[in-house]
């Protein structure tokens, strides 16, 4: 392993292929393999994901599949006899764009907004997800400050016309989503 650019996106895809079965005996995905130099150090980043897309990676899942990733890589010739490097696992972030079926799953109820293919943003609350459209209630800023936000009656968009997704954190949550959420999610 060099270190230099070039070699992080063959790197990165060699590595997918060696680390995949080892997430997956974990009952995750491995969503992303990234490398970057940082100094004298290469910098493993490793993204995984529940694959059923309702749960959420869990801190002790998490704990569970960086030990099997290290001890993957360890066993690795590039990475035994490598320089130094720092391995990150994490689970998707929030600002993650919505590419798979299962990020549209999870994210179900919350606020998105969308770029779709024509050019039109909005953003709105995700309300279903098809196989084919997700069905979502956009909400319109008001025109002067005070006046409360426009909701719109719900719209389909097909995932084809739909060109870039992401959430939209809330700050100012709507208590009665939590009717929603399942007490046992709370417990755990």
């Amino acid at each position: 392993m060099t270190g230099m650019p070039a070699d992080t996106e063959q790197e990165a895809q060699r590595l997918t292929a060696l680390l995949s079965k080892e997430v997956e005996s974990h009952g995750l995905l491995l969503e992303e393999v990234a490398l970057r130099p940082s100094g004298k150090q290469m910098i493993v980043q490793i993204i995984v994901d529940k694959a059923d897309g309702r749960d959420s990676v869990n801190l002790d899942e998490l704990g569970e599949v960086t030990t099997t990733i290290s001890n993957a890589l360890d066993k690795d010739a590039a990475y035994a006899s490598a320089d130094p490097y720092e391995l990150e696992v994490s689970s998707p972030g929030l600002s993650r764009p919505l590419t798979a079926h299962r990020h549209w799953v999870r994210a179900i109820n919350r606020m998105v907004k969308i770029s779709l293919s024509d050019g039109t943003k909005l953003r709105g609350r995700l309300l279903e997800v098809n196989d084919a459209d997700v069905l979502v209630a956009e909400h319109r800023e008001p025109a002067k400050k005070g006046m409360k936000t426009k909701v719109l009656d719900p719209a389909i968009h097909a995932f084809e016309n739909i060109h870039k997704a992401v959430v939209d954190p809330e700050l100012n949550f709507d208590d009665a989503l939590l009717d929603t959420v399942d007490s046992e999610d709370l417990e755990g």
